[in-house]
């Protein structure tokens, strides 16, 4: 749980950042894949990647 909850802060650094590859930005944080990322980062925030996008862009 503590490794998904720092991949995700690094992810929300990333997209914040302006990352808009979600499938390589998964490999880079070592997500097996896109799907499992977005699956992961729902269930610590309660939001998907682009819902996340849109409020940090907000």
């Amino acid at each position: 749980r503590y490794r998904n909850r720092v991949r995700v802060s690094r992810a929300l650094s990333r997209i914040e950042d302006g990352e808009t590859d979600l499938a390589g930005l998964a490999h880079t944080l070592g997500f097996s894949d896109q799907p499992h990322f977005t699956r992961v980062l729902r269930s610590e925030l309660d939001h998907t990647p682009d819902q996340v996008r849109s409020l940090l862009t907000a």
